[in-house]
């Protein structure tokens, strides 16, 4: 286990990619241009005699300085695949309704030999297996299952989230960084606030309140000085124009003004303002980063250009999305969840891959309109022949406008789902697409020598996949639900609805 304090530095250097997470950011002001790390060195220097008690007092501080000046690097893990992976995890904490739920969760990459980076954002809401279990729950309970569920250390419980993250974009996760609102507000408060314009006036009648409670949040248009409270308002609300797309951009505001304030003489210069941080982050943020890895960090951070970050979410609201919504039962009540559009998560896994070149991802989908394939869809019901037709037809593709129910009983089996390829002329990008994207393997059949045409794919798919398909937002009807959501262990704070074994 890290002490606090080394808890605290380590995460303070990672905090900063993930632009949506205003609370990460701030931590990160501190270190990216690397003047502070210079100053900090200076000042730890000259000022050991005057700060001799704060130091006594606290011993970790002693040692993540040593951290920080040490000039021998230790290898960071990634480096050895020129990918380093480092998940970020929001929660609330302490006085919030299910402060343990990771309800902002993030994977930041860099590239440490070309210094490129990229987040990917994942949604609280996403449904997922838990780890270890043949049951599920939102991914943003699984931190807070291990907490309080399975009684997991720290470390172990986030392993829960981070598995799982693995699991979805097919990247190993080197690190984790979590860290909770008390810790932004008091570093703000230690900047003595920092300063907005105002675009919109803002009223939310639905902003939380103590005691799990609804307040009234407003604030006008023009200029204003925000005090810490009122900034951590002001970057959270989401019932106002402009929605999650609006707060983002507020949140980008409050991290401008609060990097100019950490930046100015007046924090630089006040060796008590930044044991203060050090202090706060030690409190409020916890990491599986080493304290021996610091210095290779602290390089990596000075040599990364986080506005050149490629940024990309996982949501569920346009064609190209690769998610969509729909609703479980969670404790009985009908809860919101996003699950992948497709049945597996190869495209989210092909968009983590190449996120750093996202040119290889539209050079596929070219190559897959160049071969223009004919596609033979196959089902058992009419209805589903239907339904998977049309959801086919949203990926670009272009299947048979017959039902053919006599050459499903031909060339399909009722038991399980196929992908065939009769073409003497391979049609593999598709090919490799549609296995992706049901996870089929690809069986190959030489056609007969007869003057009749046959299609260049075959797709036989089960009623299962036509109910998956058919999953929306506003769909409840449990005749057509798959099984596999009704397996959920737990509602939306995260407390297990019934014991299982693991």
């Amino acid at each position: 286990m890290l002490n606090k304090n080394q808890s605290a530095k380590t995460k303070i250097i990672w905090s900063g990619f993930l632009w949506r997470i205003f609370f990460l950011l701030l931590v990160l002001i501190f270190f990216f241009t690397g003047l502070f790390l210079m100053k900090l060195n200076k000042t730890v220097t000259k000022t050991t005699a005057k700060l001799n008690n704060q130091v006594q007092k606290n011993n970790s501080l002693s040692s993540l300085t040593k951290g920080i000046i040490n000039k021998n690097k230790t290898k960071l893990k990634g480096e050895e695949v020129n990918r380093i992976n480092i998940l970020l995890l929001g929660v609330g904490g302490e006085g919030h309704k299910g402060k343990y739920l990771t309800d902002t969760i993030a994977l930041v990459s860099i590239n440490p030999k070309t210094f490129q980076s990229a987040i990917l954002s994942i949604p609280r809401d996403l449904y997922v297996k838990i780890p270890n279990s043949n049951y599920k729950t939102k991914i943003n309970a699984l931190y807070t299952y291990g907490l309080r569920n399975r009684n997991l250390p720290p470390e172990e419980s986030a392993s829960l989230i981070t598995k799982s993250v693995e699991n979805i974009t097919g990247e190993k996760v080197n690190y984790y960084v979590i860290l909770d609102f008390s810790g932004f507000k008091k570093i703000i408060e230690i900047l003595d606030g920092v300063n907005v314009q105002v675009e919109n006036d803002i009223v939310d009648h639905h902003y939380p309140g103590p005691n799990f409670s609804y307040e009234t949040f407003k604030i006008s248009k023009g200029f204003h000085h925000l005090d810490a409270e009122t900034a951590l308002k002001y970057a959270r609300v989401r019932h106002t124009k402009g929605g999650d797309f609006g707060r983002a951009h507020r949140q980008q505001q409050i991290i401008a003004s609060a990097r100019e304030k950490a930046m100015s003489i007046k924090i630089l210069a006040n060796p008590i303002k930044i044991i203060k941080i050090l202090d706060i982050l030690g409190k409020h943020l916890k990491t599986n980063i080493q304290p021996k890895e610091i210095p290779a960090m602290i390089t990596l951070v000075k040599e990364i250009n986080i506005s050149q970050a490629t940024t990309k979410v996982l949501d569920a609201w346009s064609k190209d999305s690769l998610l969509k919504s729909t609703h479980i039962l969670l404790g009985n009540v009908w809860s919101y969840v996003l699950i992948p559009k497709e049945k597996s998560y190869a495209k989210i896994q092909d968009l983590a891959k190449n996120i750093f070149d996202l040119n290889k991802i539209n050079d596929k989908k070219s190559k897959i309109t160049e071969e223009k394939a004919v596609i033979e869809l196959l089902t058992p019901s009419y209805k589903s022949y239907q339904q998977s037709k049309k959801v086919l037809a949203t990926w670009g593709y272009h299947p048979s406008n017959s039902y053919k129910y006599k050459e499903y009983q031909t060339k399909c089996s009722s038991q399980k789902e196929s992908l065939l390829s009769y073409s003497d002329k391979n049609k593999l990008f598709t090919l490799d697409d549609l296995a992706e994207k049901f996870n089929l393997n690809v069986k190959y059949i030489t056609p007969e020598k007869t003057s009749k045409k046959h299609p260049d794919i075959v797709l036989c798919l089960l009623e299962s996949t036509y109910k998956y398909f058919i999953q929306e937002k506003n769909k409840t009807n449990k005749e057509d639900r798959p099984t596999e959501l009704e397996q959920s262990i737990t509602n939306q704070d995260g407390e297990v609805l019934f014991n299982i074994s693991k």
